[in-house]
């Protein structure tokens, strides 16, 4: 099932990460881990974007050059405690939510942004060892009813023009989320992005169907479904997947004080969802254990219970076991239709380049069932990891979230290759993901929350600044 659409899914990410993969010391021809990472400019050639230059319309470039990659796993805030605790005796005094800050970005909004940047990888590999792809295709499959409202979990399919639509030949199957969107990537879920497309979108019970058909002259794919009615979600799957590794101590720690503060703020904003939660933790093989997963729970008492027995260690390298973490979360118990399905990615590593593909195998698969996944990237980030996160991102229609350095609190923050962005605090960001995922509308961080804007965001969409 789905043979054709795993493997054209699996050739262009397995690329984005074998592209930051060898950035590191799982890979050759780019620097070897300690060195700086790309030295030049991330700007394709002929690009007249980049720091302090104008142009008409969006920024479409990184900025910044790469940092070293991170040391491996142990003692990361230098307290002596190899457990990632904030005290060498284990101890977490004062640690309260509100604290950890962050940013984020939508690589869908700023397509030209995360072109370049892989683009940028591709440039740098002077000795030919990745293979040429193109991430220059990208349309938005929007289905509405007949009063142009947005229709959620609509079942999509989508398959070449002239093609029967019959699962084992589809390029895409999913469903839309609350505001009746999905997204097709060229060279990702079709590696020939020439040609027609049929796209087949039918309600979740089957009762009404519509055809069309389009091509990546137009970004901008819409359905109209005249007769199904728009119904918001009523049920929150919420699942964190945490990296668990020595390196990830404060970011672990923190994180349990902010589940109070994500889960009331939440319940406040939608008093009448029904929420629920899973956590997922990982570390590495021959640490002592590699996942640990806990299905979901709608009571919010035993899923703080099961991440507060929860503590960092382990790791010894910097890729993690990510790709068993990932099938462990496809396997989870996300409820159908009427639930807004979220997972939040809370790690600081990529995972190995040679499970790059079964890791790309299970985030097909959470995007075939429609859930929407954020990677939240910690102190220790650098390229592979970035590379692997945004593209996760980027396929779920969803947004790259980091942490920054204004909170004042462990180790520094690599600064993420994209030029736009507004930092707020952690719990307020991760609010904000939740609930435009209930509200089926992106919503903006009110001016009040917004701690420093690098660049000029606007609506999400880097422009350029005022000279």
């Amino acid at each position: 099932m789905f043979t054709q659409y795993r493997y054209a899914h699996c050739v262009f990410l397995a690329t984005l990460i074998a592209a930051g993969a060898a950035l590191g010391c799982s890979g050759t021809g780019f620097p070897a881990s300690g060195d700086s990472g790309l030295t030049g400019d991330l700007f394709p050639s002929g690009s007249s974007a980049g720091p302090g230059s104008s142009v008409d319309g969006p920024i479409d470039g990184a900025i910044d050059p790469v940092p070293a990659e991170p040391p491996a796993d142990g003692d990361s805030d230098g307290d002596g405690a190899a457990d990632g605790s904030d005290d060498a005796d284990g101890s977490d005094d004062g640690i309260q939510s509100g604290t950890l800050t962050a940013g984020s970005f939508d690589d869908n909004l700023n397509f030209d942004v995360f072109k370049n940047f892989v683009n940028g990888l591709l440039q740098q590999d002077v000795d030919g060892n990745l293979p040429d792809i193109s991430v220059s295709a990208r349309a938005i499959i929007s289905v509405k009813n007949g009063q142009g409202e947005p229709v959620p979990d609509a079942h999509i399919v989508v398959a070449s023009a002239g093609a029967a639509t019959q699962q084992a030949q589809s390029l895409l199957e999913t469903v839309t989320r609350a505001d009746g969107r999905a997204v097709f990537l060229g060279g990702f879920d079709a590696p020939d992005a020439s040609g027609d497309f049929t796209v087949v979108a039918s309600t979740a019970d089957g009762a009404l169907e519509v055809t069309g058909q389009f091509n990546f002259n137009s970004e901008a794919w819409e359905l109209t479904l005249a007769d199904a009615a728009r119904t918001a979600p009523t049920q929150l799957d919420l699942a964190f997947v945490v990296d668990a590794t020595g390196s990830m101590g404060d970011e672990l720690e923190y994180l349990k004080a902010e589940i109070d503060s994500i889960a009331a703020g939440v319940a406040d904003l939608f008093p009448e969802v029904d929420q629920r939660y899973a956590l997922i933790v990982y570390r590495d093989d021959g640490d002592t254990y590699v996942t640990r997963s806990f299905d979901f729970t709608n009571v919010l008492s035993e899923f703080q219970s099961d991440l507060g027995a929860q503590r960092a260690d382990g790791g010894g390298d910097y890729p993690e076991a990510m790709h068993l973490a990932l099938e462990a979360a496809e396997g989870l118990a996300w409820r159908q239709t009427g639930t807004a399905r979220v997972l939040f990615l809370v790690a600081d590593a990529p995972p190995h380049n040679e499970f790059a593909e079964r890791t790309l195998n299970a985030i097909g698969g959470l995007r075939r069932a429609g859930v929407a996944i954020y990677p939240v990237a910690a102190s220790g980030v650098a390229v592979r990891a970035e590379v692997c996160m945004r593209a996760a991102a980027l396929s779920t229609l969803s947004q790259y979230l980091f942490l920054t350095d204004d909170s004042g609190l462990g180790n520094p923050h690599a600064e993420p290759h994209i030029p736009c962005y507004h930092v707020q605090r952690l719990d307020q960001l991760m609010i904000r993901m939740i609930s435009s995922e209930l509200a089926g509308e992106a919503l903006p961080p009110a001016s009040e929350d917004i701690i420093r804007t690098v660049g000029n965001p606007v609506n999400g969409v880097c422009m350029p600044e005022a000279p």
